[in-house]
């Protein structure tokens, strides 16, 4: 054999080599991703569509013609309610507050008007509030979003009237304030029901985004639930209704459902985005896909990146779900979500960089995981508002003890079965919510917060902490106190 053909022959090796190692590189990322979803599957994972879907609501039980009706008379509306919502509790302290309907003046977020002004605006819309207060008896929303067409096609946020969602919610909210205002605490207890029939709504669409909204709402009806709850011609009966309302909202197993959700309609995604350069230069937000250099980077992330990529999101999906089910099971946080961080550091996932613009500099490598740190820090968020929700209902039943007892109970067993079938948890810890009555007639209600552990109900910021908020629930308070009216 001459020179110049064991030459060709040893190019033609390398040639075929260049080709076939990169060829079989990529089937075994194939491989690999699609073992770990088969196993997933094998595992009883709910990983096709068809298994996420919520199931569609009963025409007669969807409140989604009226909720849009609602939506398109309080759009047409230019009065104050669209520019300055009124919240409840304005906190004055650490742990105390004064009632925000008791002022002389409504201070909204954006400016300060005149009861009387805010009455008019209520009055204006009072055709929208009824229409949303049928959402009470059914509070479902079927939008009839086309899930099957992926992101970005049928489910995005304005097929889902998210935003509409919450302006709506805080217009409730200021109605509520109003009603009070006035003294017509049976019109703010309807009013404040439909905001929570709202939130309720929420937790069937199955979408993160929904989820976090829907923590937001709820959010806002913890501070005008207590407005009301310092009412002086409140009843046992509307209050009944409204531990009911709160009792019933299940931040844990929207979230559950999100998950899931979310995990799939990603998948079907990625498949879209590995078959369609269209497809993924939506994704990245780009026109610029055509320059050389972006088309080379698209090459390698549809055959070669996105696989290791997609698999470590879908270990970190697994984390995820798995903290949200140990608190569905066990009924506190702080063992979850510290295993929970244990686990993503393990895989890298709570150190990805967030590049989000879509610019050249786009790492490509962990384009699908790069989301992923904002994504886990929905589960501080979820620890947040189901301790919210517990305390709001254990300060309920306290209130429906007192109306009918004329004092607070000396321990919150007292409260079960009249007022609550079980003794309330603290969500961080699973242990009981920590009350105790005081000499003047107030109690003290409180979980240990975010720090995880308890600090005897105190209620002011960790040493050297830069926040001057008051917010009761501040991440940087020692406890999480349930305000007292200030004197």
């Amino acid at each position: 054999m001459n020179l110049r053909r064991k030459i060709l022959l040893v190019a033609g090796a390398v040639f075929g080599a260049a080709i076939l190692i990169p060829v079989i590189h990529h089937y075994q990322l194939r491989i690999a991703e699609a073992s770990y979803i088969a196993r997933l599957k094998a595992q009883g994972e709910p990983m096709e569509l068809a298994q996420v879907i919520p199931p569609p609501v009963p025409a007669g039980q969807n409140s989604a013609d009226a909720f849009l009706k609602a939506i398109a008379l309080l759009n047409a509306d230019k009065s104050l309610l669209g520019t300055n919502y009124i919240s409840g509790m304005k906190m004055v302290a650490p742990g105390k507050a004064t009632t925000r309907y008791q002022l002389a003046n409504a201070e909204g977020g954006m400016a300060t008007n005149s009861w009387e002004e805010v009455a008019a605006a209520v009055r204006l819309n009072s055709k929208a509030f009824e229409l949303l207060q049928r959402m009470i008896e059914n509070p479902d929303l079927d939008f009839g979003v086309h899930y099957e067409r992926g992101f970005g096609a049928g489910c995005d946020s304005r097929n889902l009237h998210l935003a509409e969602t919450k302006r709506v919610a805080q217009r409730l909210g200021s109605a509520t304030m109003s009603d009070l205002h006035e003294g017509d605490t049976a019109s703010a207890v309807k009013n404040l029901r439909a905001l929570l029939a709202l939130t309720k709504a929420l937790e069937g669409q199955h979408f993160l985004i929904s989820e976090l909204v829907q923590i937001a709402i709820a959010a806002m009806a913890v501070p005008v639930t207590w407005d009301v709850l310092q009412s002086l011609n409140v009843t046992d009966a509307q209050l009944a209704q409204l531990e009911n309302d709160w009792a019933a909202l299940d931040f844990i197993q929207a979230d559950e459902n999100a998950l899931e959700m979310e995990r799939v309609m990603r998948l079907m995604s990625v498949a879209q985005w590995r078959f369609s350069n269209k497809e993924l230069q939506q994704l990245l937000d780009s026109e610029k896909v055509a320059m050389p250099m972006e088309t080379v980077q698209l090459f390698l992330w549809r055959y070669w990146w996105s696989y290791p990529d997609e698999l470590r999101r879908l270990k970190g999906d697994e984390v995820l779900l798995e903290t949200t089910r140990f608190v569905k099971t066990n009924h506190f946080f702080q063992t979850a979500m510290q295993h929970q961080t244990k686990e993503l550091d393990a895989l890298g996932l709570n150190k990805v960089a967030d590049d989000s613009s879509g610019s050249s500099n786009q790492d490509m490598h962990t384009l699908l995981s790069q989301s992923f740190p904002a994504l886990s820090g929905v589960s501080s968020r979820l620890m947040r508002i189901e301790a919210a929700r517990q305390i709001t209902v254990t300060a309920i039943a306290l209130k429906r003890s007192q109306l009918k007892h004329g004092n607070y109970p000396p321990d919150l067993n007292s409260l079960v079965p009249e007022f609550v079938s079980a003794v309330p948890f603290d969500p961080v810890d699973g242990q009981p919510l920590r009350y105790r009555p005081k000499a003047d007639g107030t109690f003290l209600l409180y979980s240990i917060g975010e720090n995880g552990k308890d600090d005897n109900g105190d209620p002011s910021l960790e040493k050297g902490a830069q926040s001057k908020s008051l917010y009761w629930q501040n991440i940087q308070a020692l406890d999480w106190v349930w305000p007292q009216l200030a004197n």
